[in-house]
Order: C-alpha cells, then structure tokens, then sequence
C-alpha cells in the first residue's frame, strides 16, 4: 500500500515538473520575443535619430570582423581575413638628432614684410685691456606679428573743361571708369572679393562679418554686404553655367546628391533641394524647386558617362532609365545598412562588414593608378571576392526574419547588386559616393551662418559661390586670388570663351606658369 502511494506521488511530481518546465519554456519564448521587439525598437529609434541629426561614426573594431568562411585576404585563395596589425608605436625624436621637424609658424614670403632690428650691448669694450672688441657671430630669433588689414580709398576727379571764349565748344571731360562689378556704392574690388569668400568658403554669417569690419574700422551693414554677395554672383554666373553645360557633354562620370535649405518665407518657411554635380575638375550647386527627376537629371539628355548616385528611387527610378543614364550605386549605402542592423544579427553584419573593409583597403591601396591599371586590378582581385559574397548573401537570405533590418539590408544589396558592382567594369567610377557627401557637407556645417536665403533666386546666387569656392578647394587655389583676378577679365573675356576662367583652368595656367619659372630658373643656373 506504501509503495503504490510513493509511486503515484512520483507521478503528481513529474506531472508538476513538466507542468513547470511548460512554463519555463513559454516564459523564455516570451522573454526572447520581447528582446527581439526591444532590439527593433532600439533600432527605430536609432534610425530616426539618425534622420533627424546625422550620422554619427560607423567605425567598427577590426577584431570583430574576423569571420571564417570567405576569403577576404586578396592574396591566397585559403586564406582567412585578418585584420590589419596595429601600427608601430611612433618614436620620440630626440633633440639635437638632426631630424627636421615641421615650424610651428610658416608664412608665405608674398605675404609677409620683414624687419631687421638690431640690438647692441651696452659694452662693446673689453673688461680686461680695455679694447673694443670685434664681432665674430651673431644669435637670430624671430616673431611673427599679425597688422590689421587697412583700407584705401580711392576718389577718382574728372574735371570738366569748357571754352570761356566763344562758349560754344561743349564741355570736355575724361570718360568715367568703367563701373565696378559689385555694384554696391563704394565697395571696391578686393573688398567684394573678401565679403564674398569670408561668407561662402569661410561660413561666416553677414552679422559677423559687419563686426569683424567694424573692429578693423570699416562700419558696412548686413543690407550692403548681402547685396554685394548677390552682385558678385550675378557677375559669375556665366561661368557656372558654363561648367555645368561642359560637365554634362562629357562621357565621363558625374557624381550627384541633395541635402535640404530653407527659403524664409512670410507665413512658413520653404524647404528646398540644393544638388551638386561634380567631376571632370568641376563643382556645381544647383538650387531646386521640387526635387523630383525631372529637376535633378535637367541637361541630362545628351549625357553618355556614368552617374555616380545612391539608390534613391528618384535616381533610379522611370525617368534615369527613359534617359537611358548608365547608374553606378554607392556601396557605402550598401554596408551602412549592415551597420545599423548590426544590433539585431551581430555575426552576419560583422561578416558583411568585413567583406566592405577588404574592399576599401584594396580601393585605398589604387587610389593613384590610372584607370585602366585600377580597373584591371579590380576585375582580378575584387569581381571574385564579389561573386562570393553575392553567393553569400542569396545563400542565408531565405533564413532571414521577413521585414527585420537585415532582411532589408540583404534586399538592398541584392536587388541592386547590378549597379553597387558597376565600377568593377570602369576604372573610373568610384566604388562609393561619398565625395559628394562631402561635397555638400560644406553646406550642411555652414547652415547656421546662411540659416535662411532670402528667396529662391537667392539661393540659386548663393549656389553660384558655393559652386566656385568648392572648385577652388578642388584644385588647390586661393580663392581670393581666383575672384579678383576673374572679376578683373570678365569684362574683357567673350561669352565664347567664358571657360577660360573656370577654376579649373585658372589653376592649370598656375601650374604652366610655375613649370615656366621653375625652367627658367634652372636655364639661369646652367648659365
């Protein structure tokens, strides 16, 4: 009777127990269903805070991008990706070892007056016999001083001259100088020039510019020095235009993107696109009024290159292929999406993320090849290690969650898979776009000194100096330099040869210019 009751509480027990571990398993199903649902909220909310303040870095640890199962190396077909050794730790460099080290201060010599000032000792005689004593050396030292700018005025006088005999000759007086292309009372040229690149190149907001002047002893309010902005860019207008025409009859490759400006308005402020278009040695700002297809690939129609875009459906969509426009993707878009779903499959985005890494160092080692040599080396190296991540991707895509953050990182990669891998077969296209991203980076960092435009036709002015400042910046030249001197030849140069004052061929007669000294120099020396 004893033993059947110890069996059948035996029974009662691993009923409960299995009961329990029911349990157990339904609260750990619903414990993990909660922290997928947590892990997509996080990255929802990442997401937007990235939509509304920016991307912050996407550097990764290279340790953790150590996967086994692709060759990533580019050297042996066995081989695992490793990552890069960490550099040596720099060495101290010892005083007095001879090893030339960069000035703290260096002036360009155009720019600089130097004075010579001598300092004597009190006692120039000997304190033993009483001679006087002789020099043999000399210690030097030097400080570099900064002089405010001064202003000059120049008043021009044209008396008039008449006959005082018969009165009847007319009045005679010199012809009046030609009108400064500023336009604004008696600004002058260089002043323009300096109102001009302090606001555009330098984000400088007319506000403090008028106090920076003011310091200097010049009062200007911020009327005068935005109408002058506006006059010098209705001066070079021309020129922009020009650029972008010969831009867009190329075959070359043009990259583009938009980033938003705000157009003040009475009741509530607009929101307009500003797009650049670069390449061939050019930079274009081009202010739109919606941005839809039809504004951005404007003057696209006879375009035979490549363009240089990310995946943006009004870049891709009906209109680009109507056009018949040749796309190369960004692949940074591609791995970004990996990054953010880092959070949520951490061993398929360290995988994907390795695989990118490989491709920038490779990118990074080309970077100075010509474009056949690079797009050879591509076609060797990189369209395999492709292919095998293409593999990849098709391979784990089916065991994906249906619409979570990798899902849609693999349906990004794979339904535009034809235009992330296009610059395999051209060398000269990029592998990313990020150029442009920095490109427009220089108005995205200077919204707080130009918050609004004043209207529209502003804007597409305010593009106009954008367009040659970046230029300027592209190939390396002084900006200042560059406006006075192309303000100076406008007026003597035709609408037909109106590219002669690109920034682009500005810096190649410098270039031409300094090879003609630098050849004269050494026939001087021969001589």
């Amino acid at each position: 009777m004893e033993l059947a009751e110890a069996l059948h509480t035996i029974d009662l027990l691993r009923g409960h127990i299995e009961a329990l571990e029911v349990q157990l398993a339904a609260r750990d199903a619903t414990i993990q269903q909660m922290t997928n649902e947590l892990i997509l909220l996080r990255f929802e909310r990442d997401r937007q805070v990235r939509a509304r303040f920016g991307d912050s870095s996407e550097k990764v640890d290279p340790q953790e991008l150590t996967l086994p199962g692709i060759d990533l190396s580019g050297h042996n077909d066995n081989a695992v990706a490793e990552p890069a050794a960490p550099p040596p730790p720099e060495k101290k460099r010892k005083k007095g070892s001879g090893s030339k080290r960069r000035p703290r201060l260096q002036v360009d010599p155009a720019c600089v007056t130097k004075k010579h000032v001598t300092l004597e000792p009190t006692r120039t005689a000997c304190r033993c016999c009483g001679e006087d004593m002789v020099v043999i050396g000399e210690e030097t030292s030097s400080v570099t001083e900064r002089i405010p700018p001064h202003y000059e005025e120049t008043i021009t006088h044209r008396p008039k001259y008449a006959c005082n005999r018969c009165r009847q000759g007319g009045v005679v007086i010199a012809p009046a100088p030609e009108p400064i292309v500023t336009g604004a009372g008696g600004v002058g040229l260089s002043l323009a020039a300096d109102i001009a690149v302090m606001h555009y190149a330098d984000h400088l907001p007319f506000h403090r510019l008028a106090g920076i002047f003011l310091r200097e002893g010049l009062r200007i309010d911020r009327s005068t020095l935005g109408r002058v902005a506006q006059r010098v860019a209705l001066a070079l207008q021309r020129i922009v235009e020009a650029m972008r025409e010969e831009l867009l009859r190329g075959n070359g490759v043009v990259g583009i993107d938009g980033t938003h400006l705000k157009i003040f308005a009475s009741k509530r402020c607009q929101r307009r696109t500003v797009y650049v278009l670069h390449g061939d040695g050019h930079v274009v700002f081009v202010a739109l009024k919606s941005a839809n297809a039809l504004a951005i690939f404007e003057g696209f129609e006879t375009f035979q290159g490549v363009v240089a875009c990310d995946a943006a459906t009004v870049h891709t969509g009906e209109h680009s292929q109507k056009l018949g426009l040749l796309v190369a993707l960004c692949n940074a878009h591609g791995r970004r999406n990996f990054f953010d779903a880092r959070a949520t499959d951490t061993r398929r985005a360290n995988h994907a993320l390795a695989f990118f890494q490989e491709v920038a160092r490779a990118e990074q080692r080309w970077r100075e090849l010509e474009a056949a040599e690079r797009q050879r080396r591509r076609e060797e190296e990189l369209a395999p290690r492709f292919k095998e991540f293409h593999a990849w991707l098709r391979a784990e895509r089916p065991s994906l969650v249906p619409r979570s953050p990798m899902a849609q990182a693999f349906d990004y990669a794979l339904s535009h898979w034809s235009g992330l891998t296009l610059f395999l077969r051209d060398g000269r296209v990029p592998w990313t776009n990020n150029e442009s991203e920095r490109l427009l980076r220089h108005l995205v960092v200077g919204r707080k000194a130009w918050v609004y435009r004043g209207s529209f036709e502003g804007a597409e002015l305010g593009c106009v100096l954008w367009s040659l400042m970046m230029s300027c910046r592209l190939h390396g030249i002084d900006p200042r330099r560059y406006l006075l001197d192309t303000l100076a030849a406008l007026s003597e140069t035709p609408t037909r040869r109106v590219l002669e004052l690109t920034p682009k061929a500005y810096a190649a007669r410098l270039r031409d210019a300094r090879e003609q000294a630098a050849r004269n120099g050494a026939t001087e020396d021969a001589a």
